[in-house]
């Protein structure tokens, strides 16, 4: 295990991409932060989720985020020096009641004003050009953005963990968390590995966890998590390769990976918990929607699955901010959304916490929000 310091500037809990992607901004503004991850960088519900990046959402600022998110993927070769595997090969959502295309018509007048051009409503039939295995018998009509798509996770993560080393800050993995310590008010030191490490500034990226670690530090943070599933099909390719499509009335997913396919889809049953292990009995569920939006996966064999978890807050919107404990600062509660979002919060975070103004208003991901009664649901979840 490596030597801790005996203090830090900031102490960064959690090694996923958010916290990675903190640690590598807050480096190169002048901080030099101590990043700490129980396991291996990027091992938990990062490596475990479908590498979507998108920036078709329900609430603004969150199509914000996606937008900057999006551009900086788009640079991170030139700014970071590693390759992010990001390719824009479009998310279409697919919508089947009047009700889901009223939704989307609004979102996509609300993504227009905020800037995201490229986004557009479709028919049923231009829904059926795009994918034509698809079956649209049902279908009222979709969104779809070139501009989304998807990305490598270990490549972004690993990416932005040796950028922070590189730029001063000091990445620890393997190393436990085992508490928190206050003096009244304010965050005064956390003891991971037996070490006490002093420090002014503690934040929560513990995704699944945080609530377990803000407890730590006497924070109720409202963060669950639940399980989801991913399967990947064996070789089985569609012409022409589909993009990341989603059925808005199941919330199944799919995209090509690989020479494969990979499929998803929540389930509202799900009781929370911190279960990864896989529920093949759930796949039967899922079979039964995938085929009938996509009746050639009855042709389709299952090559693997695998699960992770969604760290999900109350209104499905991240708290990013300080709690009311002073220097303990929570950047969590992704809902599922982490990974798209992670390069841009962590850049704004970042700004933040130097004191700089930061180029989004975080205002409505303030972890106050629900005390205030400021809170703005995110229904584009899948």
């Amino acid at each position: 295990m490596a030597a801790l310091p005996p203090s830090a500037e900031c102490v960064i809990i959690g090694g996923g991409v958010v916290g990675c992607s903190l640690a590598y901004h807050l480096a190169r503004a002048g901080v030099q932060p101590l990043l700490l991850e129980r396991g291996d960088f990027g091992s938990g519900s990062t490596a475990r989720g479908a590498g979507g990046v998108r920036q078709q959402f329900a609430t603004e600022i969150n199509v914000r985020i996606g937008m900057l998110s999006r551009q900086l993927l788009e640079n991170f070769e030139a700014e970071v020096g590693a390759t992010a595997d990001l390719r824009l090969v479009g998310y279409l959502f697919v919508a089947s009641s009047d009700e889901q295309m009223e939704q989307l018509a609004r979102n996509v007048a609300m993504q227009h004003a905020v800037g995201l051009e490229d986004v557009r409503l479709l028919s049923c039939e231009q829904v059926a050009e795009i994918v034509p295995q698809l079956n649209v018998e049902d279908v009222r009509g979709g969104t779809f953005c070139p501009s989304d798509g998807l990305a490598g996770p270990n490549e972004v993560t690993s990416g932005y963990v040796n950028a922070a080393r590189r730029h001063g800050a000091h990445v620890v993995e393997g190393v436990a968390v085992e508490a928190i310590e206050r003096d009244r008010d304010r965050v005064v030191a956390v003891v991971a590995g037996g070490t006490r490490v002093s420090t002014p500034l503690v934040v929560n990226c513990a995704g699944p966890y945080a609530a377990t670690v803000g407890a730590m530090a006497g924070v109720e943070v409202p963060v669950k998590p639940f399980r989801r599933h991913l399967f990947l099909t064996e070789r089985f390719t569609l012409d022409p390769h589909p993009p990341m499509t989603v059925d808005v009335a199941t919330s199944f997913y799919l995209h090509t990976e690989g020479d494969g396919l990979l499929l998803g889809m929540s389930d509202p049953a799900e009781p929370s918990s911190f279960d990864t292990t896989v529920d093949w009995g759930f796949l039967e569920h899922l079979v039964e929607h995938a085929t009938h939006r996509l009746p050639a996966l009855e042709r389709a064999a299952i090559k693997t699955g695998w699960a992770g978890l969604y760290e999900v807050s109350p209104d499905n919107q991240a708290l990013v901010g300080e709690s009311e404990l002073a220097g303990f600062w929570l950047c969590c509660g992704f809902s599922g959304h982490g990974f798209m979002q992670a390069p841009a919060v962590g850049r704004l975070l970042a700004t933040e916490i130097t004191g700089a103004q930061s180029e989004i208003d975080l205002t409505p991901f303030r972890p106050d929000r629900f005390a205030r009664g400021a809170s703005t649901r995110e229904d584009a979840v899948i």
